[in-house]
């Protein structure tokens, strides 16, 4: 399964027609076993966003598996962006308060 594949689902979010709770328990997102934040952050979230699906849809997500790790803060400043989002943490963090304020509402979540 590909990012792509989730564009009906991700149609009805957008819609405001699907909870996170109903996209969780939909037979294909439920069939990755993924941790429910993974899910919310990676797929709901993210799961429409062009730039993400153009950087990231040739991941099979079946083949992906999720670890609980610590990682110190420090570390994420070095970490890289998919191709299309070169240079989006840094113009986040030039106005985070903007970013907050502008970010779609938050769909029910029952």
């Amino acid at each position: 399964m590909r990012l792509t594949d989730l564009r009906p689902l991700m149609a009805l979010r957008q819609d405001g027609a699907l909870s996170f709770e109903r996209f969780r328990t939909d037979p294909t997102v439920a069939a990755l076993r993924w941790p429910d934040d993974v899910l919310e952050q990676f797929l709901f979230d993210h799961g429409d966003n062009t730039a993400f699906v153009d950087d990231y849809n040739t991941i099979d997500l079946h083949t992906i598996t999720w670890r609980l790790e610590a990682t110190p803060a420090a570390h994420f400043t070095g970490m890289p962006t998919g191709a299309s989002d070169e240079g989006c943490i840094e113009n986040y963090a030039k106005n985070p308060v903007h970013w907050v304020t502008v970010r779609p509402p938050q769909v029910a979540r029952c």
